[in-house]
């Protein structure tokens, strides 16, 4: 009798192995996580881990060091109730710039780190026979 939806273990790509190390470390996962080992082989189980793994940490990541602060597009909407050329414009324009001088390079390293584990979570994916 076989098993219907059966996945055999597979060894992982070496790259994808480093990859999914690199990304892990960019998001301060804890020395001993287990998105650190050395997957020699993988069963389905374990690259569903590995994916829900990198998930968690890229959330815990973006909550840990998102840039505590006004919201700019807050910010931007109370500067279009705003009169113009008037002393609440001018203290509203100076809090949006502020706000987003914090949260700019937040934003330019999480879409990089978006985009690692994009790429990565689709051969994650991949091995598992998904879309």
């Amino acid at each position: 009798m076989t098993n219907v939806g059966a996945f055999t273990p597979v060894a992982l790509d070496e790259s994808l192995v480093n990859r999914i190390h690199e990304l892990a470390r960019a998001l301060g996962v804890e020395a001993g996580s287990f998105l650190l080992n050395d997957f020699h082989s993988a069963d389905a189980d374990l690259v569903r881990q590995i994916a829900d793994g990198l998930t968690l940490a890229f959330v815990t990541h973006c909550y840990h060091h998102h840039p505590r602060g006004e919201n700019v597009y807050e910010l931007m909407a109370l500067e279009e109730k705003t009169a113009p050329n008037t002393p609440e414009a001018a203290a509203l324009e100076a809090r949006i710039e502020e706000a987003a001088a914090a949260q700019i390079p937040f934003v330019v390293s999480v879409n990089r780190l978006l985009e690692d584990y994009y790429r990565i979570r689709r051969q994650l994916d991949a091995q598992l026979g998904l879309p």
